[in-house]
């Protein structure tokens, strides 16, 4: 997370601070993803928007995906190691919708992390509604970050 706080950025609840997070070519493509912390525990948050519209006035299921997996990548990632990780399987199981204007908020839970592999799950909700669950499995690679990428 960087060090600029932002009130309620982007339209986010205005019950804590939310942090714009670094973003990656691909999750720039899908708007500002934002980061905050309560009691200890990472919230990850982006706006739901007309461009996330699946044609029905809702958010498509790739966005939320995209979206979970993202921050569940990040969660992965221990900066003192600036260690990389990758994706090796993903799930998502969509349990509500989330309309265009919702507030999407996810957290994250590692569940087991060893040499080269991390497990978790994530939470994916808008005002407290669950809309999805989700699981997967993250591998370190042998590449590090650079200093300028995190």
């Amino acid at each position: 997370m960087s060090d600029t706080s932002i009130p309620a950025a982007q339209g986010a609840p205005g019950d804590r601070d939310w942090t714009p997070i670094r973003p990656s070519r691909f999750t720039g493509l899908i708007g500002e993803i934002l980061a905050s912390r309560k009691n200890g525990v990472n919230i990850y948050g982006i706006r739901v928007e007309d461009r996330h519209d699946n044609s029905t006035g809702r958010a498509h299921g790739g966005l939320i995906m995209a979206f979970c997996d993202e921050v569940m990548g990040l969660e992965a990632h221990d900066p003192s190691t600036k260690d990389i990780f990758f994706t090796v399987n993903f799930e998502c199981q969509f349990v509500s919708g989330a309309m265009i204007g919702d507030f999407l908020e996810v957290t994250v839970e590692r569940i087991e992390a060893g040499r080269s592999m991390v497990v978790m799950r994530g939470t994916c909700r808008s005002a407290g509604r669950v809309v999805a669950t989700c699981t997967g499995v993250w591998k370190r690679s042998a590449k590090k970050y650079a200093e300028k990428d995190w």
